[in-house]
């Protein structure tokens, strides 16, 4: 029976990043999942600026506007708006990217394959044996990029340290105009609407990480007449767990490794998902590339490539506890020139969120002691 070099489940932007890079490098990868592509997967679709420099091809083909401004909304109507003199992020759809994704990785050299589940993973010493429900295969790798229901995850992992946010979201038909990206923190608790515009299209939802929020399709359906007005016909409503944990996450197994949704690489404070399963699927790679070519543990090589990620998502959750938790407080300091320009920079740039911690605690103090003034 062959062995192949890695066995990938799930063929979303963490998967095929990771077989993406094992195939380049002439490794022998069997990219899994259950879907047929094109497929419906609920996502907003908006790419930041570190993630499209972060993937190995361009993704011009599917993009559909690229994002200069944005505006970030309060309770109070207030507003602040942001714009960079470079692109803040693109738009894509989803379905649209994650089929381009699978195209440029099976011509990288990795082999898709379509399988009805997983009943089984057994690790051994130098190989990882997955049975499926049609059959058995084998591989010196297995990396779980399934999702957030992830199979891979349930079947190797304790999974107390994973958690999940909740996002819904529509897309409403509209003539092309000039809309701004927008982020609307007063229709739910701890999270936020938004305003992604697709050129044809604008792609509405809401997210929260508060399990008491209930994000239904009349919450939703309310929010889009309220915003667009009662006449908006909203279509394609599709809800999606997120799933995020990482930084609490120890890396145990030798062979098997989580990426993506599947590993809780979302950020808890945005609910960007993309970059972190990208990133976090090249790392993967990587670790295994290390081993195979015998110049490094693939565990160890993981866990390094991936602990200023996990870092980061560590202090976006701690933000993000922070923020939702006083969200009038958090605009005060973003309305200040230096924390919005980092901001910025973190959200599109991929700056280190360390930093920016760092330069909050500078301006925090200012700016409360210019308001009591």
């Amino acid at each position: 029976m062959k062995v192949w070099d890695a066995i990938v489940v799930g063929a979303g932007p963490a998967g095929c990043a990771c077989a993406c890079d094992l195939a380049s490098a002439g490794s022998s990868v069997l990219l899994l999942d259950k879907s047929e592509f094109p497929r419906m997967k609920a996502c907003a679709g908006g790419l930041t600026m570190k993630t499209v420099r972060a993937l190995r091809y361009s993704i011009a083909p599917v993009v559909r506007q690229s994002i200069d401004r944005m505006v970030l909304e309060e309770r109070d109507s207030s507003s602040i708006p942001v714009r960079n003199k470079k692109s803040i992020c693109v738009m894509t759809e989803r379905a649209e990217l994650d089929a381009y994704c699978l195209a440029k990785t099976i011509e990288a050299g990795a082999l898709f394959q379509r399988i009805r589940g997983i009943a089984g993973i057994v690790e051994d010493k130098d190989q990882v044996v997955i049975t499926t429900q049609d059959e058995v295969m084998r591989g010196r790798f297995l990396v779980g990029a399934d999702g957030v229901n992830s199979q891979v995850r349930r079947m190797t992992s304790d999974g107390g340290w994973f958690r999940t946010a909740f996002a819904i979201e529509a897309n409403v038909r509209r003539d092309a105009q000039k809309d701004d990206l927008v982020f609307d923190f007063a229709p739910v608790m701890a999270g936020y609407g938004w305003v992604f515009p697709k050129r044809d299209h604008v792609n509405v939802g809401l997210y929260s990480m508060d399990k008491n929020e209930k994000l239904n399709r009349s919450h939703l359906s309310a929010y889009i007449a309220k915003r667009l007005g009662v006449e908006s016909k909203a279509e394609n409503f599709v809800g999606q767990h997120a799933g995020f944990g990482a930084a609490q996450h120890r890396v145990e197994s030798d062979r098997v490794f989580l990426a993506g949704d599947a590993g809780g690489f979302v950020d808890l404070l945005t609910g960007e998902g993309i970059y972190g399963a990208v990133i976090s699927g090249q790392a993967a790679a990587a670790a295994i590339l290390a081993e195979l070519d015998k110049k490094a543990t693939a565990k160890h090589t993981f866990i390094h490539l991936t602990e200023n990620l996990r870092q980061n998502l560590q202090i976006a959750e701690r933000i993000a506890m922070s923020f939702y938790a006083n969200p009038q407080r958090g605009f005060r300091a973003m309305k200040t020139p230096l924390l919005r320009s980092a901001i910025l920079k973190g959200y599109a740039d991929g700056l280190d969120l360390a930093a920016l911690v760092q330069k909050g605690r500078r301006v925090l103090p200012r700016t409360e002691a210019i308001r009591r003034k």
